[in-house]
């Protein structure tokens, strides 16, 4: 997995394909080159339902289950005001309903639309099953600590997404000596 950023996935995978364990600054290139595939897919998905990246992360939290304007505004980190919009554009094409709330008819609950949920399953199914078919491919023993890996690395993610001090760039390692790429 030795290579710089430039090398592509394709250069993250040499020590695995060698046969060499992979050092934990392998595994994390590896995870930046995963972020990149998701965001690229996350934004095939957006422009096939065509709909901006906010309403797709809107549609991924009302996918699990319903929720309030206030509640989804706190998870997108979005304004009252904002969702308000945005939940009018998802209605509007007929991906969400908007209904009182049986226990506070003061407030509301979001629901997906069958619709919706059709739409996006369509996508999400053909991935979830590739996605399982890599993982056949694993041990049981091998599922364990990948599961474990990826639990742990999402605990991570999330701390850092939600940390109250603001994100500062990382000063480079002074071992390693500034990163210069001779393609440049």
């Amino acid at each position: 997995m030795k290579g710089t950023a430039h090398d592509g996935p394709e250069g993250a995978q040499t020590a695995r394909a060698s046969g060499s364990s992979p050092t934990s600054r392998d595994l994390s290139e590896a995870i930046r080159w995963l972020n990149a595939a998701l965001m690229d897919l996350n934004g095939a998905l957006s422009r096939e339902l065509r709909v901006g990246s906010a309403g797709l992360a809107a549609l991924a939290h009302l996918g699990a289950g319903e929720l309030g304007p206030t509640e989804l505004a706190r998870r997108l980190e979005l304004t009252t005001g904002a969702v308000t919009a945005l939940l009018d554009r998802l209605a509007e094409r007929g991906r969400v309903v908007r209904e009182p709330d049986p226990s506070d008819r003061r407030r509301l609950k979001v629901h997906i639309t069958p619709h919706a949920t059709e739409e996006l399953l369509g996508h999400v199914l053909p991935l979830s099953r590739d996605i399982e078919s890599v993982a056949d491919g694993f041990s049981a023993d091998e599922r364990l600590a990948i599961g474990r890996f990826l639990d742990e690395l999402t605990a991570v993610v999330k701390r850092h997404a939600h940390r109250d001090e603001p994100l500062r760039l990382a000063q480079p390692d002074p071992e390693e000596g500034p990163h210069v790429d001779k393609d440049d």
